[in-house]
């Protein structure tokens, strides 16, 4: 990967609807060799895919929780991680250090319902031995973007 790579990686991060014209001006291309430095990056996976983002808000899933996971044994890791994986409440997942083997980001409609992710989705999943969660009370940052220079 090259610095016009990088660049072209910059400007689709802000914005993936932005024309490859555009882009081929920026980067002083012509239109076709950035749409095939793309396909490349795609091939090689430096692009994961292309997709909208949502605001929770708006879409009303404001509530966003941190739910640390300590599983009985690492027998269970796999399993647990199938299941985190299609569980569509659960943004992110993270190995951690420390008591907790895991940390979840979690977001629901509200109170309630991040109740009844953590007790009937989450903590019945096999192996958790324990939870613990940290509600946000706002979002202060929220970005997709990565430091590129």
């Amino acid at each position: 990967m090259d610095e016009i790579d990088r660049r072209i990686l910059d400007m689709l991060q802000r914005d993936a609807k932005m024309s490859q014209a555009r882009i081929a001006e920026s980067v002083g291309l012509a239109t076709p060799s950035v749409n095939e430095r793309i396909k490349k990056l795609e091939v090689r996976g430096f692009i994961r895919r292309f997709t909208a983002l949502l605001d929770p808000r708006l879409v009303g899933i404001p509530q966003v929780a941190y739910v640390d996971v300590l599983l009985e044994h690492p027998r269970f890791e796999k399993p647990f991680l199938d299941e985190i994986e299609n569980l569509l409440e659960a943004q992110e997942c993270f190995a951690m250090s420390g008591e907790y083997g895991y940390r979840l980001k979690v977001r629901a409609r509200d109170v309630e319902q991040l109740e009844s992710i953590i007790r009937e989705k989450i903590q019945t999943i096999r192996g958790v031995a324990r939870t613990r969660v940290e509600l946000s009370l706002s979002v202060k940052k929220d970005s997709t973007l990565l430091n590129l220079t």
